[in-house]
């Protein structure tokens, strides 16, 4: 069944189609007039050029922003089109932005729009506006500016820095080193300063008088005749001595001074920290104090030393590693000045970087309470001060301790010290005149 449409929409509808081919003719009858004299363009043509522009404003945006070039000339499917130049330059300077030219605004064929659409990626006569022919205007220099100034910043960044350990905990320092292999990013050689500044004379080590004085000391603890330089000393000078110069010739040498909640670490840090002052911005601490960590068992402590704390766990402390300010460069030294020269040769930790001075029998008392009233061997004795009374003192100083102990006749011992601590047994005598030592006792552990 057919239905026959109104002769009134059949009339309706031929009517259009002809102002439809009027309005071509006149488009073509426009672009002829622009083509010879742009300025020959009647009212009539003007109001048709801006209906069709608004028309392909949102017609075909879409397709002109990835296929538009600089240069309409290099790609033939483009068709020229639009108002004067000289009205587009005049608004794109007002503006400060690039306004491309409306003959750049032309329409592409409909068969050449088909051809750029198929197009997986921008040919060789193709320019985007992120990278602009080398002759043609750019669009937005500023952000180009940007994009420069950016990579710059990113190669910066991307510049290795070498970087040194500080450490005054031998054994933490292997700890370290082996948590390099989680975070490569944080590798680097590790310094370990020998001495222990909490203990004996520190007062002005930068002058012969100071020096000799702390060289006395060290010959006392360890036993060494007066000719023989202390390699504890010796050995940390050569070591500071080759720090200060890698710093002075390489300046993308950076140093962490790594600091555990102990008066060792804190002691070491105010000595050195007094001779970096002209490193200032490349010195950084890391001071794990009142800091909680993981154990193996997978528990929450608070360490003292850096010994204590897992590989893996280092990896989370380098992110705390800071700049030491200058004010902390000024202050730092100063106290420890006064520290170094007020009475005690026994400094301590109090709290954050709090030290103070105790004399030597301090520690007597703490070795004299584990060594009780029996017979106890040396070697168990050591290994009660340090897992039990928590001493962080070397070994060396306790025997030097002990042997002082000896000589006042607080206790007595039976054994050569030379031949290990095992062949070496103590006894206290707590104030009484006869004191028998039994072997035998210290030999069935019931020392304490």
């Amino acid at each position: 069944m057919s239905i026959e449409k109104d002769p009134q929409e059949n009339a309706k509808a031929a009517q259009q189609a002809a102002n439809q081919n009027e309005l071509h003719d006149q488009q073509d009858h426009m672009y002829l007039n622009k083509e010879n004299d742009p300025d020959q363009r009647t009212d009539q043509a003007q109001e048709l050029e801006q209906e069709q522009e608004q028309h392909l404003d949102h017609e075909q945006d879409d397709v002109l922003a990835p296929h538009l070039t600089l240069d309409s000339e290099s790609n033939p499917n483009i068709e020229v089109k639009g108002k004067d130049a000289e009205d587009n330059d005049d608004q794109a300077q007002d503006t400060g932005d690039h306004q491309p030219d409306e003959e750049e605004d032309g329409a592409i064929e409909s068969d050449a729009a088909n051809q750029n659409e198929d197009k997986p990626s921008a040919t060789a006569d193709e320019t985007t506006l992120d990278a602009p022919e080398p002759d043609a205007e750019l669009p937005a220099p500023k952000p180009k500016s940007k994009r420069k100034k950016k990579a710059g910043k990113t190669a910066e960044v991307l510049n290795p820095v070498k970087i040194l350990h500080m450490v005054f905990d031998q054994a933490g320092g292997e700890q370290i080193k082996q948590s390099f292999e989680l975070e490569p990013a944080n590798a680097g050689d590790i310094l370990y300063i020998e001495d222990n500044y909490s203990l004996g004379p520190v007062a002005d080590l930068s002058e012969a008088e100071g020096w000799q004085a702390r060289k006395n000391w060290w010959q006392s603890v360890l036993g060494l005749p007066e000719d023989v330089q202390p390699e504890v000393m010796r050995s940390d000078k050569m070591k500071l001595h080759q720090l200060f110069q890698q710093l002075e010739e390489d300046e993308d040498t950076v140093l962490w001074i790594w600091m555990g909640q102990n008066e060792r670490d804190v002691a070491g840090y105010y000595y050195i920290i007094s001779y970096l002052m002209e490193f200032q911005g490349r010195i950084n601490v890391l001071y794990l104090n009142n800091l909680p960590f993981i154990d193996e068992k997978g528990h929450i402590f608070y360490p003292k030393q850096l010994s204590e704390i897992q590989p893996k766990e280092f990896v989370k402390a380098a992110r705390l590693a800071r700049v030491v300010t200058l004010s902390e460069f000024e202050l730092d030294p100063e106290e420890w000045d006064k520290l170094s020269k007020s009475p005690g040769p026994v400094r301590l930790l109090e709290g954050g970087k709090k030290l103070s001075a105790r004399e030597n029998d301090y520690y007597d008392k703490i070795i004299l309470d584990q060594l009780g009233s029996a017979t106890m061997k040396l070697s168990k004795l050591l290994g009660l001060l340090t897992s039990k009374a928590k001493l962080g003192v070397p070994e060396y100083y306790i025997i030097w301790r002990i042997k002082s102990l000896i000589e006042t006749a607080q206790v007595i011992s039976q054994g050569e010290f030379e031949k290990g601590p095992k062949n070496v047994s103590l006894k206290a005598t707590q104030g009484q005149l006869f004191v028998e030592l039994n072997p035998e006792e210290s030999e069935e552990g019931d020392g304490v």
